[in-house]
């Protein structure tokens, strides 16, 4: 199969031109003089498809590998280590069991930013942290990963269609200690105010990034729609400073060039909280300065938003985008007293999980020992997490939510472990995924043949296996890759994925 060049959906279909000559005409007088020509050359040419890897499920000694099985010629983003883009493969990386398994997340170079500004040693010390806006769950799941899923993610969105996507992005990756909740993101600072330690608020915004993606694709945007958007903006970036704890840190970012929904939102909050909100420099982050506008079209902006990121397409090869770390310095004067505003409730009873007792806990271990030889006590001392059921499930709940945010509503928590049936317990597969690194027995690999029909929920006719009745297998193709469990039943291996 010859090489095939990954692109991003750079305007072509005749709305996403409007869209780009209008935001062409807007944008092209805010760009250095000395920066147009390498611009206007960046905007000819494709943009490459990206990826980050997964730390949970692999590192990236796996690489040289997948280069070589797929075809691929790999270069790094440079500033996200973890990352790299696909300058020419064979096979699509969307193609491959390692994609669907959660092992890397497909995503533009240039929404990698907003998670790799944070210090690392706040993501290193379990922080608790707000994801404000976060479906479809990329930046979330960057977060997660930087974090090695320690502490807690509360992953909002106000959207109700966009949640069973993010729910299933964070199945993927393996995450343990997160939840999700439906709410108005506005109202969090009020409900938690002092209360994270990091937050994300990648704020919907109008795409104006001259770069047409098939996620952020450009549109014809009304002078009207984009001051709607940048008063939501302006309001839940306030709300999440509400909600960080005074020496947290806060990314505010967006996938458009608009300095009105940009440079202008972090401008009023600054004015907003004077002297209690400080931008903190990404020059230090960067290979290469990106800044920041310190004024647009007449308006003048804090001087400190120079130490922003402003990605023009051509500083890093990405779509246009906009991040700015900031640091809440001190209490906001309306919140000394702590007075929280009514935050929703729902016992904890109602959610129909309850503490598992000690002997189930003990018969779960010892499954789990005899099983695979996990230690299910080094599991939970690793994530910080707390054995609950619900049902016939057991599941594996992250202590900080317990502890903090146990009686608001969510959408999803956790991850289950495994589920008691007539025949014994079976193991969810996106909990031995997460952890099948640890598991040395009872692999078996499946030939290619056989694969296909596995991935769909078929079972495996084997006669070989040599393992006895009931025992639970992991499956795996022939580069080491989950694909799932079964049990073995006869002359077959029955397929859990079903």
């Amino acid at each position: 199969m010859g090489k095939k060049r990954q692109k991003a959906n750079i305007i072509s279909e005749t709305p996403r031109q409007d869209a780009f000559d209008a935001a062409w005409a807007k944008y092209r007088p805010l760009v250095p003089p000395e920066e147009l020509p390498a611009l206007e050359e960046s905007l000819k040419e494709p943009l490459l498809q990206a990826f980050r890897l997964n730390p949970l499920k692999t590192d990236p000694s796996r690489l040289d590998g997948m280069s070589s099985r797929y075809g691929w010629e790999l270069e790094p983003v440079i500033f996200c280590p973890e990352a790299r883009r696909v300058r020419s493969a064979q096979t699509l990386p969307s193609m491959t069991n390692e994609h669907r398994m959660g092992y890397f997340y497909i995503q533009d170079s240039a929404s990698m930013m907003p998670g790799m500004l944070y210090d690392a040693e706040r993501l290193n010390n379990s922080p608790l942290i707000l994801d404000l806006a976060a479906s479809p769950g990329g930046k979330t799941t960057h977060l997660i990963g930087r974090s090695m899923d320690r502490g807690l993610v509360v992953a909002n969105d106000s959207g109700p269609s966009r949640i069973p996507a993010l729910k299933a992005v964070l199945k993927t990756w393996g995450s343990v200690n997160h939840a999700v909740t439906q709410f108005p993101g506005e109202s969090y600072g009020d409900w938690f105010p002092n209360t994270f330690d990091l937050i994300l608020l990648d704020a919907p915004c109008s795409m104006q990034s001259l770069v047409s993606l098939d996620s952020h694709p450009m549109r014809p945007i009304t002078e009207r729609e984009e001051k709607a958007l940048a008063q939501r903006q302006t309001a839940l970036l306030e709300s999440a400073l509400k909600a960080l704890r005074p020496g947290g840190q806060i990314v505010y970012s967006t996938c458009t060039l608009s300095p009105d929904e940009d440079e202008a939102v972090v401008d009023s909050v600054l004015r907003t909280f004077r002297g209690k909100v400080r931008v903190c420099d990404a020059a230090e982050r960067l290979p290469w300065p990106a800044p920041g506008l310190t004024s647009a079209y007449g308006n003048e902006y804090d001087a400190s938003l120079k130490g922003a990121v402003r990605l023009w397409p051509h500083r890093y090869e990405t779509a246009g985008f906009f991040a700015c770390l900031l640091e809440k310095t001190d209490f906001f004067a309306e919140e000394s007293a702590d007075k929280r505003a009514e935050v929703p409730y729902r016992a904890w009873e109602k959610s129909s999980f309850s503490p598992a007792k000690p002997a189930e806990i003990t018969e779960l271990s010892a499954w789990l020992e005899d099983q695979f030889g996990l230690r299910l006590s080094d599991i939970f001392s690793d994530c910080g997490s707390v054995i609950q059921k619900r049902g016939t499930e057991y599941w594996m709940l992250p202590e900080r939510y317990l502890e903090t945010f146990q009686n608001l509503p969510s959408k999803s928590i956790g991850m289950r472990i495994a589920m008691q049936s007539s025949g014994g317990l079976i193991p969810d597969n996106d909990w031995i995924s997460r952890f099948s690194v640890r598991i040395s027995g009872n692999r078996l690999v499946v030939e290619n043949d056989d694969m296909s029909g596995w991935l769909h929920g078929s079972d495996i006719r084997t006669e070989t296996t040599g393992m006895p009745k009931g025992t639970i297998v992991i499956i795996e193709d022939q580069n080491g890759i989950f694909l799932g469990c079964g049990r073995v039943s006869g002359d077959r291996i029955r397929n859990f994925n079903k």
